[in-house]
């Protein structure tokens, strides 16, 4: 699961009563921060960390500065500089945490989100690194749990019903993993990967006609995703359908022309229908896209066609 650092100067002010900016320096720093002058602010803030403008601030909004100029070892410094100053800042033990399983230092994450917790029990977004953070460290089933009370709580946070999906096909459970992801909102940003985590789970199952389901549904949601497509038709093929998965291929080609790989797919499927003419234009088009099966599938047509010549000649 991806987790971004969106804390702004601004934001830090207002989430802490104890950190209230103040002072010129400080008000230039936070200016510059706010601009994504992050150099600058960063500057900025340690003089006015030094005259005592409110360091805990200046240190938290330091710590966020490094960690967006992807220099988390050195935020890691400032978000614990901050916590020394103001001790029961949630928000500066959440960024930690965030700066944690960045580096994939679980373990501390971890132990930043258990404080973080104790400060704000109910907060969402502690929650749903405490559980990215488990599953990460390999703690599967207290990830899912914790996942689980999400959805529970926040019904509408979609990156829970993805990563319990997920889990639990890790765990090889196939039902559950369906349940979960069946249950995420069809108008989800993520629905699309959804439909296509469905297809693999329903494939592993030996459950062709779902998996061709949750694909087509998932071509249907985005038509430019042509591979979507020709997974579709392999299915068609894989499950002995071979005339649904030609015909199939033809509706692919009419979208997508120059889909090499597809047209060479049509042609295997037509070759192995024994429809020679129709598979030497298949791979006639499959050749011209830059194809080297092609290539080989032209030539077994041509040897077809000499042994059938051959024959002829010998029945006369």
């Amino acid at each position: 699961m991806n987790l971004r650092l969106k804390s702004t100067a601004v934001l830090a002010c207002l989430a802490c009563g104890a950190l209230r900016a103040c002072g010129s320096l400080l008000d230039q720093a936070n200016d510059a921060y706010t601009k994504g002058e992050l150099a600058r602010s960063v500057s900025l803030y340690k003089q006015a960390a030094s005259r005592g403008e409110n360091p805990a601030l200046c240190y938290f909004n330091m710590a966020n500065a490094y960690f967006q100029l992807d220099s988390v070892p050195r935020s890691i410094v400032y978000y614990q500089a901050c916590l020394a100053q103001a001790p029961d800042f949630f928000r500066g033990y959440l960024n930690l945490a965030i700066a944690y399983y960045s580096l994939d230092d679980v373990g501390r994450s971890i132990a930043a989100l258990v404080r973080a917790r104790e400060i704000e029990p109910e907060n969402e977004k502690a929650a749903m690194v405490l559980a990215a953070s488990y599953r990460k460290a390999g703690g599967y089933k207290e990830a899912a749990a914790l996942f689980e009370r999400i959805v529970e709580t926040h019904p509408e946070e979609e990156q829970a019903y993805v990563a319990l999906g997920e889990i639990y096909r890790e765990l090889d459970d196939p039902h559950e993993a369906v349940k979960w992801l069946s249950k995420y909102p069809s108008s989800g940003g993520n629905i699309g990967y959804v439909l296509l985590l469905l297809a693999d789970i329903h494939e592993s199952s030996a459950d062709i006609q779902k998996a061709i389901y949750y694909l087509r549904k998932a071509f249907a949601h985005d038509p430019s995703k042509r591979w979507v497509f020709y997974r579709m038709v392999l299915l068609y093929k894989q499950s002995g359908n071979i005339h649904v998965a030609l015909q199939e291929a033809q509706m692919g080609l009419a979208q997508f022309p120059q889909f090499a790989e597809l047209a060479l797919l049509a042609g295997n499927l037509a070759f192995e229908l024994k429809l020679f003419a129709q598979a030497e234009r298949y791979y006639t088009a499959a050749r011209e896209e830059g194809s080297a099966g092609a290539i080989v599938g032209l030539d077994n047509i041509r040897i077809v066609r000499m042994q059938q010549a051959q024959e002829e000649a010998d029945g006369q």
